[in-house]
């Protein structure tokens, strides 16, 4: 089978997975391809051919595993992981066949190195949060180490994902609520409200200005993430990338463990040139402006220095492993608690 009719095959299996799994979960939160199919596999087989988006995909991905870990009935839910797991088994296959992430492991620093960790954790919901310099690999051993425990991946567009759509649904259920009732059937009240045809309250719900209560947007979202994070912190396993999250569980007295995942700045670079195909002066701007981007907002909203290995249960030099070498380290670690 050519690389192309693979990419095709794979491409309507994880479209029809996520309808799948939509369906037999019942989620509030939607499917997460949406509107014309033939369009949206078109667009997965873009994303699986090309290197610089494939990450988008991946995330995608495990959204549909979120979804399908909510199924209530047993074996309809063991049905649809077992796909999923298929699905992710082929698509890592397809993804070495056609060249993998790019990598970050330096072979001289890695030479130098043979640790394993292990310790002991009292289990509870085993949550791992994950911080991370830009390039280094980081949001890649988030995902692997989700797929390797069979738990949910979250991350900053993920959850912004969850919130506009919360909002959404909040904002319809207040909309109906306050509808006055009419000589009409209610069948058509409730047609028109989830159509957001010609619904002057639902509009005025969604756009008013004091949606946030005096908030800014950045620090509304926060607050609101905040929310999530703890709710689901309190009711299943995940791994969470960036956002925070290790301060605002330790704020809230959640057990976790969290990591920070770095390599020299060197290194990172060169990883930048080649995933974005660009100049070294180019790769340099865009990391100092990323790394700028994830100090400020997690100095701002806890107070604490980004990086300071203080903060963290356990720092990794990504240049010293690779991301397979992060995983299996992680795993190492994580070998009495699973």
């Amino acid at each position: 089978m050519s690389d192309k009719n693979e990419a095709i095959r794979l491409a309507k299996r994880i479209y029809d997975l996520d309808e799948k799994a939509y369906r037999a979960s019942g989620s509030a939160l939607g499917h997460v391809y949406t509107g014309d199919r033939e369009a949206r596999i078109d667009e997965i087989i873009r994303c699986m051919e090309t290197p610089e988006v494939r990450f988008n995909l991946r995330q995608q991905l495990a959204l549909i595993g979120n979804m399908a870990h909510t199924i209530e009935d047993d074996d309809e839910r063991e049905k649809v992981l077992g796909e999923y797991e298929d699905v992710i088994k082929d698509f890592h296959e397809f993804i070495d066949k056609n060249g993998g992430p790019s990598g970050i492991m330096d072979p001289i620093i890695a030479s130098l190195n043979s640790l394993t960790l292990k310790n002991r954790m009292e289990k509870q919901h085993l949550i791992i949060c994950i911080s991370r310099s830009s390039a280094s690999g980081g949001s890649h051993v988030g995902l692997e180490l989700a797929e390797k425990l069979n738990i949910d991946y979250l991350d900053s567009r993920i959850i912004e994902n969850m919130i506009k759509k919360l909002e959404v649904t909040e904002d319809i259920e207040k909309a109906t609520s306050e509808i006055p009732e009419s000589e009409g059937s209610s069948a058509d009240i409730d047609e028109e409200i989830l159509s957001f045809e010609n619904t002057s309250k639902i509009r005025k719900f969604i756009h008013r200005k004091n949606r946030y209560h005096g908030l800014n947007y950045l620090d509304a979202s926060f607050f609101r993430m905040t929310e999530i994070i703890t709710a689901l912190a309190k009711e299943q396993d995940f791994v969470i990338v960036g956002r925070a999250a290790d301060r605002i569980l330790t704020n809230n007295r959640i057990p976790h463990i969290s990591i920070f995942i770095t390599a020299p700045f060197e290194s990172r670079i060169t990883r930048v040139q080649k995933i974005r195909g660009c100049d070294r002066r180019t790769a340099r701007k865009i990391l100092k402006a990323a790394d700028n981007i994830h100090a400020r907002y997690y100095n701002y909203y806890t107070g604490l220095k980004w990086g300071d290995a203080n903060n963290y249960d356990l720092c990794l030099n990504s240049a010293s492993y690779g991301i397979d070498g992060c995983v299996k380290l992680i795993m190492n670690l994580l070998e009495p608690v699973k």
